[in-house]
């Protein structure tokens, strides 16, 4: 199995608003996860990730396409399941697989990630600006 943007885009397609909640009620485990110094050079862009699929759940930024919402929250639903293509209980090897889909994910979401970015700076500055 190739683990690229097509196989994110795939598997993303059957990911809903459940699954969306299902994520939010999994955001501590996969905050602990991602301490894991494997994730160590993923982790702020992990962070950022769950950051947008929750300002899209709560309302605040929907500017970005359902196709990316599916495909970030599949991939960290992925990164928290212990029983995925590799299982993570096997040392190191375990998460080669889950860094995979992260690649594969980040390379799929850039622009989205990037619009986001330039969103909330906006927001900081418009905040700024009242003071």
């Amino acid at each position: 199995m190739k683990i690229d943007k097509d196989y994110i885009e795939d598997q993303s397609k059957g990911i809903d608003e459940d699954d969306i909640n299902r994520l939010n009620k999994k955001k501590t485990k996969l905050r602990k996860l991602l301490s894991l110094s494997v994730f160590a050079k993923q982790k702020d862009k992990a962070k950022l990730l769950l950051e947008i699929v929750q300002n899209y759940k709560n309302g605040s930024y929907n500017t970005i396409p359902w196709r990316s919402i599916a495909a970030i929250t599949f991939a960290l639903l992925y990164i928290i399941n212990p029983f995925d293509i590799v299982p993570d209980v096997l040392p190191f090897i375990g998460f080669v697989d889950d860094l995979s889909v992260f690649m594969a994910l980040s390379n799929l979401v850039e622009k989205d990630v990037e619009d986001y970015k330039m969103w909330k700076s906006s927001q900081f500055q418009d905040v700024a600006s009242v003071d």
